[in-house]
């Protein structure tokens, strides 16, 4: 997770602790019920430092309709006072301090934590990625077409990762990836993950019921979502009883109408992540057809359940639990076989 991500991560959770709901929304907006039912909405800007007043300043000037929610590392003077007046919304997260409305709702805890400052920074290449997890599981050559069509990326973007890729060669029917174990595990190794903001929940169910009840109320609030882990390698490599539900959605969501509890990262049955890397929808598109032949025009046709089998080996691998090193190498076994479909 990318240090904007975390911070904003950690503040998801000191709201939940301070009993401010988020109702829907996405990293850069969210709909908000305060304490007592006021409903807030709010646009989210996040700083890996306390922005200055002149940033604060412009901000306001350039949207003066919108009301922002600043999440920051900690709070200075300035920001403190602005949020007190209500000027702006406020969460510092390392100092567990929430100012919504001008009325202080510091939830008493502050294990949200600080972003990691080891992360790499600057663009990821998630074409690149993409390209690779789609040759890796085809089972026919695709073309420069066919792989721009299923990404929704232009044809530039893939002529250049393929040039640039050393176990990527052209046939007459398209490209295919030679070395498939050197490639899985160069980029399982470099992959980061889908990134994002994830929210926390806990549940009584199984796993997997409540993976399915989850993504149940994605579907009922009309927002789309894909399952990953191990409840995704249970389909394409059954091996470990699932422990824990992971789902991709497009939104935040509220899922306490779903029968979950508000959880910490540290303690949780449900993981909800909002991904940074918008290639995983399509791959796990793709992957979704039950026919050997990747379609473009066929993608979209069935909502994909879960994600692709890489990216579920990826989640699988950053797991907890003894067996998750087994459990992983089952299922890169049936991807580099071809036999991972459910």
């Amino acid at each position: 997770m990318v240090p904007g991500d975390r911070l904003l991560s950690g503040a998801l959770l000191l709201l939940r602790r301070a009993e401010v709901r988020v109702v829907s929304g996405g990293p850069a907006d969210l709909d908000l019920v305060v304490p007592g039912g006021g409903a807030v909405a709010v646009k989210v800007k996040v700083y890996g430092r306390p922005p200055t007043p002149s940033i604060v300043e412009g901000l306001r000037r350039g949207c003066r309709e919108d009301r922002f929610l600043l999440v920051t590392p900690h709070a200075t003077s300035y920001l403190g006072d602005l949020a007190a007046e209500g000027v702006v919304d406020l969460i510092a997260v390392e100092e567990g301090r929430v100012v919504i409305g001008g009325v202080d709702h510091t939830a008493a805890s502050t294990e949200a934590g600080s972003g990691d400052r080891a992360l790499r920074r600057g663009r990821r290449p998630w074409t690149r990625w993409a390209v690779e997890r789609l040759l890796l599981l085809a089972e026919q050559p695709l073309t420069q077409v066919e792989l721009a069509a299923v990404l929704r990326v232009t044809q530039q973007s893939v002529s250049h990762v393929l040039r640039g890729h050393r176990f990527a060669s052209r046939t007459d029917r398209g490209w295919v990836i030679g070395q498939r174990a050197e490639v899985l595990d160069g980029l399982l190794g470099e992959y980061p993950g889908p990134g994002g903001v994830s929210t926390y929940w806990y549940g009584l169910d199984p796993a997997v019921r409540q993976a399915e009840a989850a993504a149940t109320w994605c579907a009922e609030s009309n927002v789309g979502c894909v399952l990953t882990g191990d409840v995704a390698a249970d389909v394409y490599a059954p091996w470990r009883l699932p422990a824990v539900a992971g789902l991709y959605s497009r939104e935040l969501l509220d899922f306490t109408a779903a029968g979950f509890t508000p959880a910490t990262d540290a303690e949780y049955t449900l993981v909800v992540t909002v991904p940074q890397d918008g290639t995983l929808w399509r791959t796990a598109a793709a992957a979704a057809q039950p026919t050997a032949r990747v379609d473009p025009a066929a993608v979209d046709a069935v909502p994909p359940v879960r994600v692709d089998p890489i990216i579920a080996l990826r989640d699988v691998l950053a797991s907890a639990g003894p067996d998750a090193a087994e459990a992983a190498e089952q299922l890169r076994r049936t991807i580099l076989d071809g036999t991972w479909r459910g």
